[in-house]
Order: C-alpha cells, then structure tokens, then sequence
C-alpha cells in the first residue's frame, strides 16, 4: 500500500454508521472545527483545536458524552463531569500542555 494505510484498509470497521464523503469529523452535520497555531520567535510552537459538537448553545442542548482514557499521562480539564453526568456542555478544545 502506498501513502496513508488506515485501520479499514485491513477490513477493521469502527462503528454502526457508513463513513462520510471526506472521511472527516465534519461530516457530521453541525459538527464544526476550527484550528488556531501560534508561532513566536525561536521557542514557541503550540495550538489549539476547537471541536463544537452543533450550531446550537451546547450548554443548553447538551450532548451525551463519554471519556475512555487510553494513555492517562496528560493532563484534562472536565473529564469528572463528562464521567459523572454523562454530557457534554462545552466546546472540546484540544491543546498541549
């Protein structure tokens, strides 16, 4: 195989759902990503990545969530309320520490 080798290359399938046209998370109707990186002088390198999971006010039209933790070693913000409640109410935002 030549370029990107993907999980479904080999007959591994994720889910219930058919994959969207790009293959993206914006395939998902209402779904909305945004990306901000921050270059400055020699030493700094970070970003932020900004995941909505509608168009609406998620605080007030929750959404179920979950959180499986697969490495554990860095640090998230929200998580025990994801874990207890079951919701989601805010943006995910996505950053180094």
């Amino acid at each position: 195989m030549v370029g990107r080798v993907r999980a479904r290359d080999f007959g591994v399938v994720l889910g219930d759902l058919e994959k969207g046209d790009l293959n993206a998370i914006t395939d998902v109707e209402g779904v909305g990503v945004g990306h901000s990186t921050v270059i400055s002088g020699d030493d700094v390198r970070t970003g932020v990545t900004a995941i909505v999971p509608h168009q609406g006010n998620p605080f007030e039209d929750k959404v179920i969530a979950a959180v499986d933790l697969f490495n554990a070693y860095g640090k998230a913000t929200g998580l025990p309320q994801i874990m207890f409640e079951g919701v989601l109410e805010v943006p995910i935002m996505l950053t180094e520490t």
